[in-house]
């Protein structure tokens, strides 16, 4: 019966058949002429447009989040964000590793390279070098690098920028502890009989003044970036932003043992260009 039914499409391809809709009671309430062919067309069309609806509903609509078991385009978002992210992330080690290498040359005598950074086609950061010649800024770096400032590979301070300008002695005392870097002491720690006044070695301005444990601290800035610390003080006569002259009072040796006739402790500090130095060679205490 079947390769009969086959048999009949088959003949019957392009002949008009009536299609035909009943009720329940046999009534026919709707019928249509047409050929197999057509019919068969139109079941294909309207089963293509169900099916690229479907496709575009299930690409650009959260539809399949709510499906169990399958990640939807929540998933695909965050994949798509965190490529992005190591895109980016790749370029900027490209730019710290340039970064990198001009201070090396730099540092080398050498001139910087002028490089640009380009995706290829298996977008990889390459290299493009080209040598040009030192503007006035990579002379300024160069100099500032070489030197012995703040930003100097030399960290040993220029004894004569200090030694050429005028040190008073700030107060008369005998020295019980030295000056050692390696043993966490930065200054001279001096010993000082009864009350005595505390003077500002060098013209400067008061730029910290504050009460600690062991008694008043005052920092005191002066030129050729030279910085005078005073420790352990009784008194503190200047308070911060005070201009004081050298040899001026900025304090005063006091405790209870001073004030009966006993000794009292400070410390002198000596920093120039951020680097602390020793007190004695430039004072006779």
């Amino acid at each position: 019966m079947f390769n009969g039914n086959i048999r009949y499409i088959l003949r019957n391809l392009g002949k008009r058949h009536r299609i035909s809709v009943t009720d329940e009671a046999g009534r026919e309430v709707w019928y249509s002429f047409t050929t197999l062919v057509r019919a068969g067309l139109y079941t294909l069309g309207v089963a293509i447009l169900v099916f690229i609806a479907s496709l575009l509903v299930a690409a650009y609509t959260k539809v399949l989040d709510i499906v169990p078991g399958y990640d939807g385009i929540t998933s695909r978002e965050r994949m798509i964000e965190n490529i992005i992210r190591l895109d980016s992330l790749e370029r900027e080690l490209g730019y710290m590793q340039i970064y990198a290498e001009n201070v090396a040359q730099i540092m080398e005598g050498g001139s910087p390279v002028v490089r640009t950074l380009s995706p290829t086609e298996n977008d990889k950061i390459t290299s493009e070098k080209e040598v040009v010649a030192p503007s006035a800024m990579d002379s300024l770096l160069r100099r500032e690098l070489e030197g012995t400032g703040r930003y100097g590979l030399v960290t040993k301070p220029e004894k004569q920028k200090i030694t050429n300008a005028e040190i008073l002695t700030p107060v008369v005392a005998e020295v019980v502890e030295k000056f050692s870097p390696a043993s966490g002491r930065y200054g001279v720690r001096l010993s000082t009989a009864d009350i005595q006044q505390v003077c500002a070695v060098q013209d400067g301005t008061v730029v910290l003044s504050t009460l600690e444990p062991e008694g008043y601290t005052v920092h005191i800035q002066h030129s050729a970036n030279f910085l005078s610390t005073y420790r352990g003080l009784g008194q503190a006569h200047k308070s911060v932003g005070a201009r004081v002259k050298g040899g001026e009072a900025i304090g005063a040796t006091w405790n209870e043992d001073t004030a009966s006739g006993g000794t009292a402790e400070l410390e002198i500090q000596f920093w120039f260009d951020g680097t602390a130095v020793n007190p004695e060679n430039y004072i006779n205490f």
